[in-house]
């Protein structure tokens, strides 16, 4: 039951920041489109977009929690935890694709220097909008830590990244006032060098772990001392684990006395299963061998 919740508590986090961060962004996609329109602004405009990419993010982190919390089926006998792995790699993907924007929006404007114009009303728009992304980027990686979700810390990624492009308007705008041209193009370089390092390191993390990463040894090690603290097991070795997302599958061997009969033998193995399996979500599968030459202690 606890683990139940635990997972339930999981989801509603999941839940929580992709709904305010659907509804944060669509606010802000409508005030930014409003204004920029209003006072024909192409940056604040293009900021809107860039705004908009970011509600699309959330809808995936939402589906990605959706699908993960289903339970488990014929076809997916351990649940299907790794949905949140998938959409945290499309989060990175988009992540990658924010990268190479800013980088080649920056090339070109290293190379051809223009002045970027706009009213102190348009600056105070951005800075504000900065703001408000930063408060959702922190929001996230609060609730990502919690949970331990890289989904979470993907958006949040993408989210500190709408506030970057946000604070490089206002600068750039300032700059140009000064004839300074070049200042948003070097920090946009810097900036899309970030995102795609990021995006990079959470992409090969998912990837690791959807290809089956080896379990942390201290996790082994407990499943070993768990496992022989059982009355009649004599060893254990070949311990195996696969995870789901929120769900493990544990498969380990044991050796027993071959004096005892079998009826004993299978008792001793549910004896395991259900021991290794306290405190965590999964399931063991235990399979049982004899030990030779044992003197039945």
């Amino acid at each position: 039951m606890k683990e139940e919740v635990a997972q339930t508590t999981r989801i509603k986090y999941g839940f929580l920041e992709a709904w305010v961060s659907i509804a944060g962004n669509t606010g802000l996609f409508i005030a930014k489109i409003t204004i920029g329109l209003t006072i024909n602004s192409i940056s604040l405009i293009a900021d809107a977009f860039h705004t908009f990419s970011d509600i699309l993010t959330s809808v995936m982190v939402l589906i990605g929690f959706m699908i993960s919390g289903m339970p488990a089926d014929e076809h997916h006998p351990y649940g299907h935890g790794r949905m949140e792995g998938l959409a945290t790699l499309i989060i990175a993907v988009l992540l990658g694709v924010v990268s190479y924007e800013f980088g080649k929006d920056s090339i070109e404007r290293l190379i051809h220097p223009q002045p970027v114009r706009g009213t102190l009303f348009a600056i105070f728009v951005m800075l504000g909008s900065a703001f408000g992304k930063e408060l959702m980027a922190r929001f996230s990686f609060s609730l990502g830590k919690k949970i331990d979700s890289a989904a979470l810390y993907a958006d949040a990624w993408h989210h500190r990244s709408d506030a970057i492009a946000s604070m490089l308007i206002p600068i750039a705008i300032v700059a140009s006032m000064f004839k300074i041209y070049r200042i948003d193009a070097v920090f946009g370089l810097g900036v899309s060098v970030l995102i795609g390092y990021t995006g990079f390191q959470i992409a090969y993390s998912t990837i690791d772990k959807l290809l089956g990463h080896a379990p942390d040894r201290d996790f082994v090690e407990k499943i070993k001392k768990d496992a022989r603290s059982v009355p009649g097991v004599k060893d254990v070795h070949g311990i195996a684990v696969h995870n789901y997302g929120d769900t493990n599958a544990i498969s380990m061997h044991i050796e027993v006395d071959e004096n005892i009969n079998l009826a004993r033998a299978h008792e001793i193995a549910t004896e395991v299963e259900n021991k290794v399996t306290q405190g965590i979500k999964g399931v063991a599968t235990v399979h049982i061998e004899i030990k030779e030459g044992s003197d039945g202690r």
